[in-house]
């Protein structure tokens, strides 16, 4: 009972994922602008976030530092996180599965969940909880919202795959926070012993 309750959850599911990325994805060739801005989007949003990051890295004050650092670590984990996530269920990529044509060259791996928009939105959430670097956290994940529809547009993710990438951003955020105020909880309780 338990088994075919989840199978047809899974139908259901991949139902709704299949009809938004039929909705997205554009069935004969784009005009040239769209395929440019398509691609664009696609990476560019990830490449902005490394440059930010770098910056942050490499500023004289060092104030934004510790941030930057986090973020890129949280990444990192989030990113192996996923890779764990390939192992155990290798979805296959909508090119892959015949129900889209990839308007980018894409190898053929796993599609679940996006890799590009994991690190986008967990490097925005850890952004976003230092007050000094809020506004760049918020800059970051609209950043990643272009890029999501990119991916879709071009084939190489389906709607869930984004769903998923906001999931384990948030897990990582929440996780970063978590770390952060028990920490400081930590130290406050050994100042005040």
């Amino acid at each position: 009972m338990t088994s075919s309750l989840i199978a047809w959850i899974g139908t259901v599911v991949y139902g709704w994922d299949l009809h938004l990325f039929q909705a997205i994805h554009p069935t004969v060739t784009p005009s040239p602008v769209m395929l440019h801005l398509a691609r664009v989007f696609a990476d560019g949003p990830l490449v902005l976030t490394a440059g930010v990051l770098g910056l942050m890295l490499v500023w004289p004050r060092g104030s934004m530092r510790a941030t930057a650092l986090k973020a890129l670590v949280a990444a990192a984990v989030a990113l192996i996180g996923n890779a764990l996530i390939g192992v155990e269920w290798d979805r296959a990529r909508p090119f892959v599965a015949g129900v889209g044509h990839a308007w980018i060259t894409h190898a053929a791996t796993g599609s679940f969940p996006s890799d590009h928009l994991t690190a986008q939105w967990v490097v925005a959430g850890v952004l976003w909880l230092d007050p000094r670097t809020r506004r760049w956290g918020m800059l970051v994940a609209l950043l990643g919202l272009p890029m999501a529809w990119a991916r879709i547009y071009l084939g190489v993710h389906y709607p869930g795959d984004m769903m998923g990438a906001l999931a384990i951003a948030a897990f990582a955020t929440l996780s970063i926070w978590i770390a952060a105020t028990t920490r400081s909880r930590s130290r406050v309780n050994v100042q005040t012993a």
